[in-house]
């Protein structure tokens, strides 16, 4: 009674079979409706069925498969569900969108993000993203990598010891994923909750000199004598004159300075915040560029090698205090720290120090109108830090 009670296209009892090496979800069964094996795969709440047009059960197997295969796998694109069946052929590569590829999705999300970006950061983040993870997967579709892949790819930064890098590289995919989510290029963002299996985050603070110690290091760097290399000697001074920021610096432009009104505005594009920054100018920050315009003639970079139009390599500062033997003793953003503390110790406003050091406001319009705020109060700040500068070692050209 029971059996005659059941609807003719419910399965016939002890016929439903799992499909052997395949997911559970995946089964083949026969009903009264029909002399064939049926196919039935369960995916997130949704059912899918086929008639497999044979009464053998073994080839049912075969047809099951298939079914998989080219209704699931092809069509719903979730490769994911293959990853352990390597006798699956997977015919996604020739239906895939190849725009789809990681690589196309990261150059799109990179002309995006960029436009806000400092040229240089953008370098930065897109030969970071090429270096450790394009190389290995950027050829795949993205919907094909899998989070254990990824994973992998973080661990091995983490391997040699880059624990900064793998989760700065992290946070990029994150967004990366987020913007083919955006652009139906995937379903699923794969990099959350990854976090969990990488490192703990450690601050790692740049080192500095302390003030009892900035004597001496401005002494060395006076004597820095390192042959067809003495502009680093200028860049280091400016350096501790300006504690602008390393690529601030480098990169600085002659049409960027006004000598004659002792002002330095460093344009947004080049700026961390994209906020144009005024640096005022000491007089002996004056007398140094004043000498590097006319032993290093150029018509754009202000610190260059000989002839060359191109500016000091990125690692010239760090090589030269490391040429000096403050290895582990002091970095380029060590002038910026040892300036903080001193003009701190001096009893100069917060506000201005904090402004000098281009540290700005979160709020759009409070960074704009900060721009050239306490610029007055900067003037003499920066007009008396070189003057304390000065008394430990003159600023000459000999």
């Amino acid at each position: 009674m029971l059996e005659e009670s059941r609807h003719k296209t419910a399965v016939i009892l002890g016929t439903l079979s799992q499909v052997p090496n395949y997911p559970k979800k995946l089964k083949i069964y026969l009903n009264n409706a029909s002399p064939y094996w049926q196919g039935v795969y369960w995916d997130k709440g949704k059912t899918y069925r086929r008639s497999l047009k044979t009464t053998d059960k073994r080839t049912a197997y075969e047809h099951a498969k298939a079914f998989y295969e080219q209704v699931i796998v092809a069509k719903y694109s979730h490769p994911g569900h293959l990853k352990n069946y390597k006798n699956i052929d997977v015919r996604l590569k020739a239906k895939s969108n190849p725009k789809f590829t990681l690589n196309d999705i990261t150059r799109q999300w990179l002309s995006r993000r960029s436009v806000k970006w400092s040229p240089r950061h953008a370098v930065d983040v897109e030969r970071r993203i090429t270096n450790n993870i394009l190389r290995f997967v950027g050829d795949k579709n993205i919907q094909q990598i899998t989070r254990s892949e990824l994973l992998g790819l973080l661990q091995k930064l983490e391997e040699r010891s880059a624990f900064g890098m793998a989760r700065r590289i992290l946070n990029d995919c994150r967004q990366i994923w987020q913007f083919a989510i955006v652009i139906e290029a995937c379903k699923h963002n794969i990099t959350l909750g990854l976090n969990a299996a990488l490192h703990e985050h450690t601050v790692v603070h740049f080192h500095a000199v302390t003030p009892k110690e900035l004597p001496d290091l401005m002494r060395n760097i006076a004597k820095y004598d390192k042959e067809d290399d003495v502009i680093v000697r200028y860049a280091l001074q400016l350096m501790a004159l300006t504690f602008v920021r390393k690529n601030e610096l480098l990169l600085a432009k002659w049409d960027e300075f006004d000598l004659e009104n002792a002002v330095w505005k460093i344009p947004a594009n080049r700026m961390k915040m994209r906020i144009e920054h005024v640096v005022p100018l000491s007089k002996q920050s004056l007398f140094l560029l004043n000498h590097i315009l006319l032993a290093y003639p150029s018509n754009a970079y202000v610190f260059h090698k000989g002839n060359s139009h191109k500016p000091l390599v990125d690692h010239s500062l760090i090589c030269g205090l490391y040429w000096l033997g403050y290895k582990y003793r002091m970095t380029v953003h060590g002038f910026r720290t040892i300036a903080s503390t001193i003009l701190n110790e001096h009893n100069f406003k917060a506000d201005v120090i904090e402004r000098q050091l281009a540290h700005t406001e979160a709020n759009q319009v409070r960074r704009a109108y900060n721009r050239a705020q306490y610029l007055n109060e900067r003037i003499e700040m920066m007009s008396w830090w070189g003057d304390y500068l000065e008394k430990i070692t003159p600023f000459t050209t000999s």
